[in-house]
């Protein structure tokens, strides 16, 4: 079974159970109607809400008329959205489902995250090509789908298995960096990535600094009042991340199917906004907004392909 179905309301889920809830929600959705299917791929995805943010993503082929279950994932609905610049595709190797690597100017990280919406990506992968599909050309379909994707916006969503709550900090007061600073750091981190030997100078002599800063608080202050917000890569899965961020939003969901409630909290973890999802009885300590959340997330996202 999927854990971190775990975060949305299905703490005592079995195998067994997991079994008889998704093919019961298949035959009830697909007697609905509740599917989206692609005629010529021949894929389709059944998409179950268990509250009013979250759901479960079914995935499957079609043979004929009779849905195919593959995989599922469980997911939270992203508040807001970011811009990047460029961002490339990869399928995974055991399914037919994609990770998303792209570079996140603001950070300066590369961000790795699971991608939610797959039949936007297969249609806007596959419009306009013709038939049979080039995916079972191995090299064709990977020379597709490497090709960069740019200018898209992404809405960054997370689920996670257990947290705590910290207590805020205080900020100190410090003049905001203007617009022109922002780009000009933009602009340093980018061409440090091409190989600018006096950009990755500059970016050196700004970390040694910071980080000279930090040595002699250490000695006088608890790490976790120097350090506001983290988001660090966690463990061998590429999007697994360890974060602290700051509770901007905060709403208490319920498994319409459990009765199991969720927190659904709207983080700010080093200037990336993301939604994340986790089971109340998961989360130690009293969500508040202005509060802190630190834990492990699984990191997915929803990319804008027709915007």
């Amino acid at each position: 079974m999927n854990l971190y179905a775990r975060a949305l309301g299905f703490d005592n889920l079995t195998s067994k159970a997991e079994e008889k809830f998704i093919k019961t929600g298949i035959k009830e959705s697909i007697k609905e109607g509740f599917v989206i299917r692609h005629e010529k791929l021949n894929r389709g995805v059944i998409i179950l809400r268990l509250s009013k943010s979250t759901g479960l993503y079914i995935f499957g082929r079609f043979d004929k008329n009779t849905f195919k279950y593959e995989y599922y994932f469980p997911f939270v609905v992203g508040k807001t959205v970011s811009d990047n610049e460029e961002m490339t595709i990869e399928r995974h190797l055991d399914k037919e489902s994609y990770a998303v690597i792209c570079d996140e100017l603001k950070t300066g990280v590369t961000l790795i995250f699971f991608l939610q919406n797959v039949m936007d990506y297969l249609e806007y992968l596959y419009s306009g090509k013709d038939f049979p599909v080039p995916e079972f050309n191995p090299d064709i379909r990977n020379e597709i789908c490497r090709q960069p994707i740019r200018n898209k916006k992404v809405s960054l969503t997370a689920l996670s298995l257990g947290g705590m709550i910290l207590l805020p900090i205080k900020k100190e007061k410090k003049r905001a960096r203007s617009r022109e600073e922002d780009i000009t750091r933009k602009n340093l981190i980018q061409a440090a990535k091409n190989g600018d030997e006096n950009a990755i100078e500059s970016l050196t002599i700004e970390d040694i600094d910071t980080y000279n800063e930090l040595s002699q608080r250490i000695m006088k202050e608890d790490v976790f009042t120097i350090v506001d917000s983290t988001f660090m890569p966690c463990g061998v899965e590429c999007d697994q991340y360890s974060v602290i961020g700051e509770i901007l939003e905060l709403q208490v969901e319920e498994n319409i199917y459990t009765g199991e409630k969720i927190y659904v909290m709207v983080l700010e973890c080093n200037s990336l906004i993301i939604t994340t999802a986790i089971n109340k009885a998961h989360l130690m300590g009293e969500p508040a907004v202005g509060r802190r959340f630190k834990g492990q997330i699984w990191l997915q996202g929803n990319v804008h392909f027709t915007d």
